[in-house]
Order: structure tokens, then C-alpha cells, then sequence
């Protein structure tokens, strides 16, 4: 096998760049571009010429310890700097392991008897940087989320159901007697109502609704008119206790699919809390 200098300089130049770009993208910091382009040289030069230092495997591995706590000392400061370095080692092997895993798929073995091309490789690192960075955005957001997600128990007309809701604090609607209002979908409104179809809504054959008006509403998830209406109870949850209850509690349908950004069916009212 052929090995071209330049291309391993550039290679591991990149793939230094991208990882110590996922570590500051991970903990939200912003490193200096000297000190970014110093450590990547300095991975890239090393990590083209160690082949050449004759060592056993478990010295080769303390070797390439000490050289990524050097790289990290170099891009960031010592605040938290364990859990920096132990990123960059996390994110090296995941780099290492995903290449592994295209090469398998695409040669059929583990056996590296040649790398891959230095633009397919580039592409590949790439692809890798934008696949971990969309990984940690979505563990981040549901992070957040998680916060701010009670269950919710609601009994009505002697039947009960349970679900996931979301605390919005642009959710400050309230009724005409200054009670609550509580924003559900449609998915849990045919849930609580199996009997009343979209087509009754619209024609105002509420049925068995206890209570059913229209309010003025602007909130984040729509604007206009507001089907309202009584539930006989309703219990907010939090590690299986139950926080707040609230009886004939106001339920508002709104129609805009927001269980996709948050994974819930109803949005609670900040004044429930206050």
C-alpha cells in the first residue's frame, strides 16, 4: 500500500479540525483560530509520522492519549478541561469507529488494505461532523423539552386518560372567569370524544360537551376563535405525585400539530403554576 505524505496531512488535518469542532460545538465555545490551526498541525504531523516510532500497542496507546490531552490543552482552557479531553477521546473514536463502519460496507471486511480515496474520505469526515452535530442538537432539544413535561391525568364523565404535556409559557390564556385555559389537539380530543367527528365541530353539534364556547385567542399555535369547554377534572403530575388539580378545567382545541416539536398533546397554561 502507497502512502502519500500530503494526503495524510490532510487528512488527519480535517479530521483533527472537525473533532475538536465537535467538542466546542458540544460544550458552546468558541476556540481561537491560531490556536485551532496550531493543534491541527501539530495532530496532522504527528499523526502522519508515528507509524514510523517503533512501539507495542500498549504504549502506542498511551502515546496517542498523550497527544490528544496536548491537542485539547491547546484549543481550550482548563475550565471543565476532563470533560473536554474525554470528548475529544470520545469523538476521535467515534470518527474512527463510523469510518469502520463505511469501509465494512463498502469493502465487506474490517481488513483496511487500502483507505479510501482523499475526497472520498474528506466527504465521509464531513458527513460524519454534520451526522454528530445533528445528533446533539436533537439530544439538546430534548433535554430542554424534558424539563418542561409533566403527565397529565384528565377524568371525565367516569372515564380517565393519561398523557405527556408540555409547559408553554406562551400559554397564558385565560377564560372569561379568569380560570386556565389548556390547549389539547386534535389526537387527544378524539381520544376524550370518539363520538364527535371534525364535521360536528364545524356544524356546532357539540353533543356531550360540557360547557362549549368560542373565546378570542392569539397565542403561538394559532389565532382567531377558540373552541372552549369543561372537562370534570383534571390532575398536572410530577413524579407521580400529583401537583395541581383543577376541577371543571377549561380545555381549549387547537388544530396546528405542535405533539411534532414537543411529543405532546396538550400545552399547559402557565397560570396553572403561578
Amino acid at each position: 500500500m502507497t502512502v502519500y505524505i500530503e494526503d495524510c496531512l490532510i487528512e488527519n488535518f480535517v479530521v483533527t479540525y472537525l473533532i475538536i469542532k465537535c467538542v466546542s460545538f458540544c460544550f458552546k465555545i468558541t476556540i481561537k483560530k491560531s490556536r485551532l490551526i496550531l493543534s491541527c498541525l501539530l495532530a496532522a504531523v504527528i499523526s502522519t509520522f508515528y507509524p514510523l516510532i517503533n512501539l507495542n500497542s500498549f504504549l502506542l496507546t498511551i502515546f496517542k492519549l498523550c497527544v490528544g490531552f496536548l491537542i485539547t490543552l491547546i484549543d481550550f482552557d482548563k475550565n471543565h478541561f476532563i470533560a473536554k479531553y474525554l470528548a475529544f477521546i470520545f469523538f476521535t473514536a467515534l470518527y474512527a469507529g463510523l469510518n469502520i463502519m463505511f469501509y465494512f460496507l463498502i469493502y465487506g471486511t474490517i481488513l483496511s488494505y487500502d483507505n479510501f480515496p482523499t475526497y472520498i474520505l474528506l466527504f465521509l469526515l464531513v458527513l460524519i461532523y454534520f451526522m454528530v452535530v445533528m445528533c446533539i442538537k436533537f439530544a439538546r432539544k430534548k433535554l430542554a423539552i424534558s424539563n418542561f413535561v409533566y403527565k397529565v391525568k384528565i377524568t371525565n364523565i367516569g372515564k380517565y386518560i393519561m398523557f405527556n404535556a408540555f409547559l408553554d409559557s406562551g400559554n397564558t390564556l385565560l377564560d372569561e372567569d379568569l380560570s386556565p385555559i389548556f390547549i389539547i389537539n386534535t389526537n387527544l380530543f378524539n381520544r376524550l370524544y370518539k363520538d364527535i367527528s371534525f364535521s360536528d365541530l364545524l356544524t356546532k353539534n357539540f353533543k356531550n360537551l360540557k360547557e362549549p364556547h368560542y373565546i378570542k385567542s392569539a397565542f403561538a399555535y394559532g389565532s382567531g376563535k377558540l373552541l372552549v369547554f369543561c372537562v370534570d377534572n383534571l390532575q398536572i403530575i410530577e413524579n407521580d405525585t400529583v401537583k395541581y388539580e383543577f376541577s371543571n378545567a377549561k380545555l381549549g382545541i387547537s388544530y396546528s400539530n405542535f405533539n411534532k416539536n414537543f411529543g405532546c398533546d396538550m400545552l399547559l397554561n402557565i397560570n396553572a403554576f403561578a
